[in-house]
């Protein structure tokens, strides 16, 4: 049998094309796909700037769908079941793993990277551990945004955030607006945003930031020691993936505050090492996420009117090229494209 695929052809090649629909392993799931949204690293893949892009490839790993079918091990699902897909498959033997810490594994598969089968398809093939249940009156779109805010969600697990705090986010792109909605939802929290982009402000301002900082128009240091009377902010979490971004995390954070690298880059990043002592701060990685799906899709379920406003558009499947290449040539007018599959 074949399904429908969006194949990656090349840079900037998209083809929907007829591919083997995957059959399940004995542990396996076999997911049809209803909705599938469209992340920052999927844009990376489409024009062939990702470090882990290969070459024709389907992608996609923010995911929700029905249960198709079932390995003859599967326990949990039945079909017919609706469905939200966690996309890391990690091995479960290495140290990271056996230490609670999945999303650190040494040898990490992925729903639609590393050479995996992603889900902007009919079906998608996933291990049994990677679906978990989606509420009845849920909508398919929500179900997709599940899985970037379990990023968020993570991240913020990583600042010990609590009730009193000033926390700084570096970068108000989708993930940074993530933590933000996370932070102002659970927390009694003061928030600044800072980026270079208008719109992004604008956006972060409407999902509740305290203050807006962009760092072309005022110093985002000299800010913040205003702001709080020389005290800084007792988080900061960088979600840019800048070098210079994370240089400055350690001048903005409070003594005894809390840092979390979010974003990625290969550059080398320096800080004064007295700072590390003086301030004796914590400095946290934040990695995908552990166990953060069942909180995120409760989250989810009860605001969602807040989760409806972080859906820029919503368009067909057949239209994923123009998708995609609205998202690429206007990066700054779309935070989240969904993409839905017509029923069965």
């Amino acid at each position: 049998m074949t399904m429908k695929a969006a194949v990656f052809r090349k840079p900037y090649e998209i083809e929907l094309s007829e591919v083997a629909k995957p059959q399940p392993g004995a542990g396996e799931v076999i997911v049809s796909v209803r909705a599938a949204g469209i992340c920052g690293s999927d844009l990376h893949n489409y024009d062939g700037s990702h470090p882990y892009v290969v070459f024709p490839a389907i992608y996609g790993h923010e995911l929700s769908g029905i249960v198709a079918e079932v390995g003859g091990q599967v326990k949990r699902v039945k079909p017919g079941d609706r469905v939200i897909i966690e996309p890391s498959i990690p091995c479960g033997s290495c140290y990271p793993c056996r230490s609670g810490k999945y999303n650190c594994c040494v040898a990490m598969k992925f729903v639609g990277s590393f050479g995996g089968q992603g889900g902007f398809a009919d079906y998608v093939a996933v291990p049994e551990r990677c679906v978990h249940s989606m509420p009845d009156d849920m909508d398919y779109r929500i179900g997709a945004l599940c899985e970037p805010f379990t990023i968020g969600a993570q991240a913020v697990k990583q600042a010990g955030v609590q009730d009193g705090m000033t926390v700084t986010i570096l970068g108000m792109g989708p993930i940074g607006l993530t933590i933000l909605m996370l932070l102002k939802q659970l927390y009694a929290v003061r928030v600044f945003a800072v980026d270079v982009v208008p719109e992004r402000l604008q956006t972060a301002q409407r999902f509740g930031a305290d203050v807006l900082i962009n760092p072309l128009h005022e110093d985002p240091v000299e800010r913040i020691e205003e702001l709080t009377g020389g005290e800084y902010s007792n988080a900061v979490i960088e979600v840019a993936g800048l070098k210079r971004t994370m240089e400055q995390t350690i001048h903005l954070v409070s003594a005894g505050g809390h840092i979390v690298i979010v974003g990625l880059t290969s550059d080398d990043v320096s800080m004064p090492g007295i700072l590390f002592t003086k301030k004796e701060v914590q400095i946290r990685g934040s990695r995908n996420s552990v166990d953060q799906f069942p909180f995120i899709i409760d989250f989810l379920n009860r605001n969602r009117e807040l989760a409806e406003a972080f859906i820029s558009a919503t368009m067909p499947f057949s239209d994923i090229a123009r998708a995609f290449h609205e998202a690429k040539t206007k990066p700054n007018a779309f935070n989240k494209i969904i993409l839905t599959f017509d029923e069965e």
